[in-house]
């Protein structure tokens, strides 16, 4: 269902009016209070949300009121909107729900209508009604107005620090009400916190993980810092830090630095034990580091399983090299002449520089062996 009221567009779904049977219990009591009751809401909820539309256009917004299943919403476009704009939008949901309740209170108190049944429930209804949903809109549990504007306004004093507190704010609250209203027998509103309460659960540990990710990339940042202005023990003290670090991208970016730190120190030993217990898969630049120590070692097998990984992610005359003499000394005459003719491909690599390494002792092994003597011949 849509219709334009005061210029605004309204959108009503399905969900809503489903949703309202159940609110006023209408399919089990056709009664004609029910239906007042189910009017009464829509109304209500109406001029909440033009409430928010119409400050929204005095802004210069665009809004559009939609009312779905357990409430509604307004809209609007926030371009040139400011947050203190924002928070009067908010504010004056509240407010206009306020004259729904003031209103009917002062007629009621006047007792015009003392003797007209109907006219006398549609005013009860519609004070508690609207003291009720205005009282539970204002616990600054988002995404209540209540939540909206303390969050607004916790910012505006401490900044960033003031989202997480009006998070805090929001389940501090929720726990304190939402007993209260099990009690009073208000379970509809009493569930409605529970899901908002939840929400807040959630987004609070998302924001604890942001800025714990935040955190240790700017200690990262400060160790690759530290590493190129020279200063290799402060970088070291920050890197074996991140190595106790939850988000894997940072511990492993830290793993590789401070092994390259070592190696750079001739600690090649720390540097080698460090990437030989780390998850290879995770390693980049580190994993030819890595390698190269192992080949050092003698853990030729080692280097024959990831060969091709390293050089993929660094396709040099050195890593060819590397992957050549690794798989002479596993006695695989083939692939130690398949990897030294791709070393001859290499720009600036003489045929005087490939014949001086056909003479290195690690070759000895396959020289004289048929599957290397035929790269050995072409080279």
């Amino acid at each position: 269902m849509t219709f334009r009221l005061l210029n605004i567009p309204v959108h009503i779904q399905p969900a809503f009016w489903i949703f309202l049977l159940f609110f006023t219990n209408i399919y089990r009591d056709p009664s004609i209070e029910s239906v007042i009751l189910g009017c009464v809401f829509t109304f209500s909820l109406l001029v909440h949300e033009f409430g928010h539309a119409l400050t929204a256009v005095h802004f210069g917004a665009r809004p559009t009121i939609t009312l779905e299943a357990f409430g509604g919403n307004a809209q609007y476009n926030g371009y040139g909107i400011s947050p203190k704009q924002r928070f009067f939008i908010t504010l004056n949901g509240p407010l206009f729900e306020s004259l729904l309740i003031f209103i009917p209170y002062f007629l009621l108190q006047s007792g015009i209508f003392a003797h007209h049944h109907y006219i006398q429930y549609t005013l009860y209804v519609t004070m508690r009604l609207n003291i009720l949903w205005c009282l539970l809109n204002l616990i600054p549990l988002a995404p209540l107005d209540g939540g909206q504007m303390a969050r607004y306004l916790l910012e505006r004093k401490w900044g960033p620090k003031g989202h997480k507190a009006s998070i805090i704010l929001g389940l501090v609250s929720a726990a304190v009400i939402t007993p209260y209203l099990f009690y009073l027998g208000y379970f509809f509103f009493g569930m409605l916190l529970v899901i908002f309460a939840l929400q807040h659960v959630q987004t609070l540990l998302q924001t604890k993980k942001s800025s714990g990710e935040n955190n240790h990339s700017s200690q990262y940042l400060r160790g690759v810092e530290a590493i190129q202005s020279n200063d290799l023990e402060n970088a070291k003290a920050i890197l074996k830090k991140l190595l106790k670090c939850k988000d894997k991208k940072i511990k492993h970016s830290a793993t590789e630095s401070l092994a390259e730190v070592y190696y750079q120190q001739n600690q090649s030993q720390k540097s080698y034990d460090l990437l030989l217990k780390t998850d290879h898969q995770a390693l980049s630049k580190g994993k030819c580091l890595l390698c190269k120590l192992a080949y050092e070692r003698k853990n030729y097998e080692l280097v024959s399983k990831y060969s091709l990984e390293i050089y993929n992610i660094d396709p040099s005359y050195e890593i060819a090299v590397l992957n050549s003499k690794t798989y002479a000394s596993l006695n695989q005459p083939r692939l130690a002449g398949g990897w030294l003719e791709t070393a001859s491909k290499f720009e600036g690599i003489s045929r005087e520089n490939i014949q001086g390494l056909l003479h290195h002792q690690t070759y000895d092994v396959v020289r004289d062996q048929d599957a290397f003597r035929q790269y050995a011949e072409k080279l």
